[in-house]
């Protein structure tokens, strides 16, 4: 192995990331790496709010969530499924990546439903759609500026999708 050559998880995400990408894909069952920061992270919108343009900003903010849902592919827990009518990539688990974001929900693999089907190829309108309301009701939409106005708070919170990361590196890092 080359020094500083990642062999497990190419993209480096970390087990928390990865975890946060099961986690997220295994309520909504099909999302953009858009709106699994905005759900699993919202404290990325204000990080990179000072980036020339919304496009810089959403490319720094995305990146370690889309570099996790590189790995879990890598790793046969999820498989792209095709593209918004945005262009945006929409990633989804696999049956063996519902059973781990099953572990980590601590839900038993029955009560995780099935696997979506041909969302991509549709441009997935709907379950768009549906992940924006999910992201409207538990995340209010960031005043990006804030932070040039006032300092922000570290407040705790509790992520209302996934609970214990006890058992995903585990199942990752086979």
């Amino acid at each position: 192995m080359m020094a500083g050559k990642r062999k497990a998880n190419e993209a480096g995400s970390s087990n928390g990331l990865r975890g946060d990408v099961l986690c997220v894909l295994g309520v909504l069952k099909v999302a953009t790496a858009d709106q699994i920061q905005r759900l699993a992270s919202p404290h990325l919108s204000y990080r990179h709010a000072l980036k020339e343009t919304a496009a810089l900003r959403k490319e720094a903010r995305t990146a370690s969530h889309r570099g996790a849902a590189n790995d879990l592919r890598r790793h046969g827990l999820a498989v792209d499924g095709g593209r918004t009518r945005g262009g945006e990539e929409v990633r989804l688990l696999t049956k063996d990546g519902l059973a781990a974001a099953a572990i980590d929900l601590d839900r038993e693999p029955e009560e995780m439903g099935g696997m979506p089907k041909s969302a991509g190829r549709s441009g997935a309108s709907h379950p768009m759609t549906v992940n924006e309301m999910v992201i409207a009701l538990i995340r209010p939409k960031p005043d990006l500026d804030l932070p040039g106005r006032e300092s922000l708070q570290r407040v705790p919170t509790v992520d209302p999708l996934c609970g214990s990361r006890k058992h995903v590196g585990a199942l990752i890092e086979r």
